[in-house]
């Protein structure tokens, strides 16, 4: 079956603006033509598999690294944080700048703005005159970090200062969050634990994990698994990131052990011995626990959409709390059979999909929901 799914709540919040009574669903299935009744996602002959999508997708960085260099797309900023820390943001801005939606990107545990689907999603949303900012995490996108504390999967706290200072700066902007795999993650958790006062008009997560535990656990079992790859391309980044700023990282007052550091073979024993003790937590299930979104999506108080794809090999569909997914009006959750962990790669020749359902989600969503400042949703 190629149809894309929607999944929701029997009835879906209704629209506040335009007096057209349509409910969430309804919007979607009338305004977002990738995500209408009867619309589909074919993979490409070419791209067979969900782990044949997944490593497409990675590999179009270097395509788009490379071609960043020759032709830059954004505009770097280095946003100070009050704890002294500091985070690269990517700007790209559209005509007539400070009344146009500003969309905030935030990618995977491995993301920059070069990332493939960042830059498909990128092209079509400038095209729309949408302006687009990517944001980083602390150490990050070619920074060092300015402070001890690095980030986690869970970690909002940055994320929660950049778009309170963009509101600030573009009060007249709607806002907009866009996120892909772990940045999904922390976006939902923000939104989450925003509730009500969620300044972000509406927002969409792609390949969220929901559960952190639960997936690092699924890929650190993997032995005789392409699963693997992903298992130590992670865990490769996780340790390259703490050897480039190991020195202040150790400056904290936190017992550190190098040695277990440096010799962790999974992802759960770099988070055990590094991550859980940079930020106090006692194991690193009792972070990992924390930082899962899955645990806040019933105080999601602004239209969200959850794409994932039923063959994710990282993000696997056991995971999708559909319990908890149905039961707020205000969560749409979209299901594809292929695209594997955000590739979505369609048509004969490999082509991507899924920068048409986000900009065309996020166009309903500002014209029903985009005049207002804050989002207050029962």
């Amino acid at each position: 079956m190629y149809t894309v799914e929607l999944v929701h709540a029997e009835e879906t919040h209704r629209s506040p603006n335009g007096g057209s009574g349509k409910n969430l669903a309804d919007i979607i299935r009338t305004e977002c033509l990738s995500l209408s009744k009867g619309a589909i996602f074919r993979q490409s002959p070419f791209v067979p598999g969900g782990h044949a999508q997944t490593i497409y997708a990675f590999l179009g960085y270097y395509v788009y690294y490379t071609y960043g260099l020759l032709w830059p797309k954004f505009t770097r900023e280095i946003f100070r944080l009050a704890d002294g820390g500091k985070v690269a943001l990517d700007w790209a801005l559209c005509d007539n700048h400070t009344e146009r939606p500003i969309v905030t990107i935030l990618s995977g545990v491995t993301g920059t703005s070069d990332d493939f689907y960042v830059r498909k999603c990128y092209n079509k949303l400038i095209a729309m005159n949408y302006s687009v900012v990517v944001v980083h995490s602390r150490g990050c996108g070619g920074l060092r970090l300015a402070t001890p504390l690095p980030f986690h999967c869970g970690f909002t706290d940055d994320y929660r200062e950049v778009i309170a200072d963009i509101r600030n700066r573009l009060p007249k902007c709607p806002l907009l969050g866009l996120s892909f795999s772990l940045g999904a993650n922390i976006m939902t958790k923000y939104v989450g634990e925003e509730g009500k006062n969620c300044p972000l008009v509406a927002a969409i997560s792609v390949g969220n994990p929901y559960d952190m535990y639960k997936v690092i656990r699924h890929l650190d079992s993997q032995t005789f698994s392409l699963s693997k790859v992903y298992d130590f391309a992670i865990l490769n980044f996780l340790k390259t990131a703490f050897k480039k700023d190991q020195k202040l990282i150790l400056s904290a007052p936190a017992d550190f052990d190098v040695r277990k550091i440096s010799k962790s073979s999974t992802i759960l024993e770099f988070t055990e011995e590094m991550t859980s003790k940079a930020f106090g937590y006692k194991s690193a299930k009792d972070l990992l626990d924390d930082s899962s979104c899955g645990r806040v999506l019933e105080n999601i108080r602004i239209p969200m959409l959850f794409l994932n794809s039923l063959d994710d090999p990282i993000c696997l569909q056991p995971l999708i709390p559909y319990d908890k997914l149905t039961k707020n009006p205000c969560l749409i959750l979209a299901l594809t059979d292929h695209g594997g962990h955000i590739g979505y790669m369609g048509k004969i020749w490999p082509s991507s999909w899924i920068e048409h359902p986000v900009s065309q989600f996020f166009q309903s969503m500002v014209a029903h929901y985009g005049t207002l400042s804050i989002k207050k949703l029962p």
